[in-house]
Parts: C-alpha cells; structure tokens; sequence
C-alpha cells in the first residue's frame, strides 16, 4: 500500500484515542474549558455512567459565533499563539484538540453566548462532521452535550467498565477538581438523581469536608513553604489517618491535578517510621511554581508534568512535610502538657497571609479557623499493644478451631493432617515467620497468609451458609458506629450496601454522607469495623480487580482484615492453634491471593545445602 494522507475524520479519532479514554476522560477535558473560561458554576448530568449522555453547563465567558465554529477544528485554540506560550503554560487546555477529538467519537450539542450579546450560537457534530450551526436564545456561558460515546468506534466502547464504574471515575474526577476550585459550585446529577452539590465557598475546608469527609479535616495538619519562587500549601493527614492504597493523595501543581513520583515518595519518606507497613497517608497538596519552571506538554491527558529541578521540588516537599508533622508533633504535646510549643509551627490560619506564585492554590481561603479545630482533635488514635493483639488473636484462633468441625468431614481432616505431617512450631521469626519442624525437615509459615486462607475458607463456608438458609453469624452494636463517607465511598456504598447486607452488615442513613453501622459480621471488634468497611468500598472501586466477581474480591478484603498481622508476635500455644487449624483448611497451601503460605525446606536440601550429600 502507498503512503498516503490520512482523512481528518481519521486523524481526529487517532486522536480521541489518547484523549478521550472514557466518559471521565471527556468530562475532565469539558470542566477544564469551563474553568479557563472563568466559571464560577458547573453542573454537571451523566446518564448511564456517561456513557449515554455527559452535559456540562458553565456560567463562563462564553463564545461569538465565529470563536464556536472554529472550536471544532483540530489545533485551533485561545490559549497560546507562540512557542514561548508553549513554555510557560498557565491555563488548563493549549492544544486545541480536545473538542475535535470528542466531536469526532459522539454526538457533541454546543450552545453558547457571551454575557454581552443578546443571542446565543448552536453547533451540532454527529461522529465529527457538523451537521447543524445557527443562532440561538441560551443563558450566558456554553452548555456541551456529548452523547453516545465511543457510537462508531465499538472497538473502543467494549473496553468500557460497567455503569457504575464509569460513574465513579465520573466523581472522583469531579470531587478532584472541585477540590482546587472551592471558588466554584459544581453540581452532578446520574440517571436524573442528584449525587453531588456543592456550592462555593471561601471556606476551604469545607470543601474539603465535603469531599473527603469531616474526619480529615480533624486528623489533618497544614503544610506551608513559602519562598519567592516556589509555594507549597495543603493539609497532610496525621499518622494515625492511612489507607491500604493512594487513592486519596491529591497533588495539584499550579492548580492543574496531577500525580508525580518524585512528590509522592517525598511525602511517604517525610512520614518515614510514622507509617503503619505497607499503608499511606492522606493528603491534599498545592505546589504553585513559575510557568516556565515546569512543561506540563509530557502527556497526551496531561496527567503528569516534568519539573526543571525536580530534585529541588523533593526536597522541598519533604522538608515541608516533616515540619508540618513535628510541628503538629510538638502541638499534641503542649495539649496534654499544657506546656508552650517552641520552634516554627504553621497554622492554616497563617495560608492567608502571602501570595501564590501561581495563583492557582486555593491559600486565600486557608484562613478559616483550622487551627481551632486542630486543637480539638479526638485523641482516640488507639495504640493497642503486642499483648493485646495477641491476646485478641489468641481468643479468635481457638473459636476458629472449635468451629472447624462443622466444616470439615473427618476424613478430610485425618488426611490433611498426615499430609502436613504432624507440624509442631520451633519459633516466630521477626514476629512474621513461623518456624515448623516437621518428619520431612523445617517449613517456613507465613502467618499472615495462612490465617488469611483460614478465615477466607470460614467466611466462603457462611457466606453459602447465608445464601442457602439466610443465616450469618452477626454483632449488633449497642450503641451504632457512625461512619462518615467521602463522596467516592459514598457510590460505593450505594452500589453493594445490599451486598454486604449479605455479608452480616447492617446500616442507617444518618445524615449527609454519614450513615451509622448497626450489626457487622462476628469476627470483627469493633474498633475495626470502619477501617474495614473503608478497605470493603476500596475494594468495590478498584478497577485493577474488577474482573473478579463481587463476592469473591469481598471476601478476600474480609478475610485479610481478620487474619492475624503480619509483625504480630504469637504464644506458642496460638502458633500451634494455627497450624492445626491451617493443617485442615482447604486450599491452604496459598493465601487467597495466590501468595504461598509455607516454604519447605526438607532434610535433604538442607544436607546439600551444607555439603552433606552430593
């Protein structure tokens, strides 16, 4: 085949293809024109994930006739003219491609008006050819509704998740952006039901609240590095306050959200020992920085930027960061001492009081009475002891093993017995590893993997158990546990609460976005509850497992939340509990998620190993 030129319809859907990814995809693009044109309101209708139809409305500038007939066309933009535009980018779009991209994979409805023109102009595309363009009467700003994405590329549109799926990247994208512009309402509605209102406010941390829940706001401490070239402001979540994943760390550099290794490792290495393993915190962080000191052109959705010196910015983050958290260190020791606080302390009261490089941090509604509220934080960040815990696992073990009976026949048990060969525990390694002579030579338990296996078996017994005769072994809380929801864990509750019901879990709407707890499965205390509900809502988003289904991603959370923690130290008499009790489980030669629950070394490795047999 000759070379070619490919048609512009073609080269518009290449182009869709690095653009507009999903429905969130061309939200992001949508509400990044509506801020550049100086909106101070969003609303926001999904239906059907957004698959079906996404309608953003502003109350920005809006366009004449000629600048909406040419928004269409590839390449064409307000925002840059010269290359040294390029280099210093200060709004969110530049390319001037977006819109063609999206026109080109649905049917795109604009309407728009400037506020000082009596009437509005209507531009319709269908699969990237216009098929309509005239004069209109509309509401100052521009209304676009995109509807049936990905029509006349199937290819693309099989690739899609499922209806809630999308509707959560939907709001996260949304909850994301409004966190930067608390200046702005935004609202959403899906399927013609309101989801989300929030209006403006110069009180930052009510934005905040409203994303991410009050509870951040009371376990966070504010972050401030103020220099001539480079600002950087947020809140950090306390030590106490960490997630099994990052979903809930939000950078925004020069007030366009991105993420950036080099920022995030920052952070993790400024908490350091603070950190629980393999858990991160929280944080909500504005790096504002001279247009020219960072090339925000290094990714086709522009979800990453390159800084000039991004040794510089690590360091500055991580100082930053470790200050905020000494100082919030020092302030928690004059609480209870009632002894003064000596050395630099940042409040947000101080986030007021200077200029942003950029402009784009929200620093000007910092000053809203948090350092009242840092002073009032619960101290109920619970430290239990290696005692405790073991003390705590030790009673759940032998349940387990008394209740084991009823889920193993005789015969399996004998027979899984011999298999492992009658183990008995030498010791614990490193509070993690336990070590097992047995007739074969040395096994090395991991004892986190293989209570999670126990406990995974249990729960998938019940759960049956549940769907066969409608039983499952529950505690009902005397007193409810209040359970506050960020907006994302708010979409996840409302698409598996009548899963989980299943699962022993009772819950009430309270108010808001808090609902209270009223029964959950036995096996849990109650002080884990809501780090497990939370740890369930994550595992209902995670898009990485969604292949598997519901059920079975469930009880796998459940069990690794109830299974005894990896560092734990363990009597020897639980050590032996668990073995027995690993020896008659089913499958229990790997933890539910594939992971092996033993290594066996037998006495003629270890003779090779130490040159006693050739």
């Amino acid at each position: 085949m000759k070379i070619h030129h490919l048609p512009d319809t073609l080269i518009s859907q290449i182009a869709a293809g690095e653009v507009v990814e999903r429905p969130s995809s061309v939200l992001k693009e949508l509400l990044e024109n509506s801020l550049d044109a100086g909106a101070t309101v969003c609303d926001v209708e999904l239906e059907f994930g957004g698959l079906k139809t996404i309608a953003v409305r502003d109350n920005g500038s809006g366009m004449c006739f000629d600048d909406a007939q040419i928004s269409f066309a590839r390449h064409a933009t307000s925002k840059i003219s010269t290359f040294d535009d390029l280099t210093a980018i200060t709004s969110f779009g530049f390319r001037g491609e977006a819109l063609a991209a999206i026109a080109s994979v649905s049917h795109v409805t604009m309407k728009t008006r400037e506020r000082e023109t009596d009437i509005g102009t209507e531009i319709v595309y269908q699969g990237g050819l216009c098929v309509a363009s005239g004069s209109i009467g509309c509401a100052p700003g521009t209304e676009i509704v995109v509807r049936n994405l990905f029509f006349n590329t199937p290819a693309r549109k099989k690739f899609m998740k499922t209806e809630t799926t999308e509707l959560q990247q939907c709001i996260l994208l949304l909850s994301t952006t409004a966190l930067a512009y608390p200046k702005c309402a935004f609202s959403l509605s899906h399927n013609g039901r309101a989801l989300l209102n929030l209006p403006a406010t110069e009180d930052y941390l009510a934005r905040i609240g409203s994303i991410l829940g009050a509870q951040f706001v009371r376990e966070s401490a504010p972050v401030e590095f103020i220099t001539p070239s480079l600002n950087i402001q947020g809140f950090i979540g306390k030590p106490g306050m960490t997630l099994s994943s990052k979903r809930h760390q939000y950078l925004f550099v020069n007030g366009r959200s991105v993420t950036d290794a080099a920022v995030s490792r920052a952070v993790l290495d400024a908490y350091g020992t603070r950190l629980p393993a393999r858990t991160y915190p929280m944080f909500v962080l504005f790096i504002d920085i001279d247009a020219k000191e960072v090339d925000v052109n290094v990714h086709p959705r522009k979800l990453n930027v390159k800084f000039v010196e991004p040794g510089r910015i690590y360091r500055d983050v991580l100082s930053s960061v470790k200050r905020a958290l000494d100082s919030q260190y020092l302030e928690s020791i004059s609480m209870r001492t009632g002894a003064p606080v000596h050395g630099e302390t940042a409040h947000a009261s101080d986030f007021g009081g200077n200029e942003s490089v950029g402009g784009h941090a929200p620093h000007g509604v910092f000053s809203t009475g948090f350092k009242g509220d840092a002073r009032n934080l619960s101290a109920n960040n619970s430290v239990f002891s290696s005692t405790q815990h073991a003390l705590d696992f030790s009673e759940n073990i032998f349940k387990v093993t008394r209740d084991i009976d009823s889920l193993t026949s005789s015969v399996e048990r004998t027979h899984r017995l011999e298999a492992l060969n009658n183990p008995q525990p030498i010791a614990q390694l490193d509070n993690s590893y336990i070590l097992v002579n047995d007739a074969n030579g040395l096994t090395i338990v991991d004892q986190h993997a293989a209570h999670e296996r126990i406990m995974y078996e249990k729960f998938k017994v019940k759960y049956e158990k549940k769907m066969n005769d409608g039983t499952f072994e529950v505690q009902k809380f005397l007193v409810p546990l209040t359970l506050e929801l960020s907006l994302y864990e708010r979409a996840a509750y409302e698409d598996a609460s009548t899963f989980l019901q299943t699962l022993g879990f009772e819950f009430a709407q309270w108010s808001g976005n808090s609902i209270t707890v009223e029964a959950a499965p036995a096996a849990f205390k109650d002080r884990e509850i809501v780090s497990l509900i939370k740890s369930l809502f994550a595992e209902i988003s995670d898009e990485k497992n969604s292949a598997t289904p519901l059920p079975e991603r469930m009880l796998k959370s459940l069990a690794c939340k109830a299974a005894v923690k990896f560092g734990m130290p363990l009597a020897q008499q639980e050590q032996s509990a668990l073995l027995s009790e690993l020896a008659v489980t089913p499958n229990n030669a790997t933890c539910p998620h594939g992971r092996p629950t033993r290594i066996e070394f037998s006495f003629e490795e270890l003779e090779r190993r130490f040159y006693r047999r050739k």
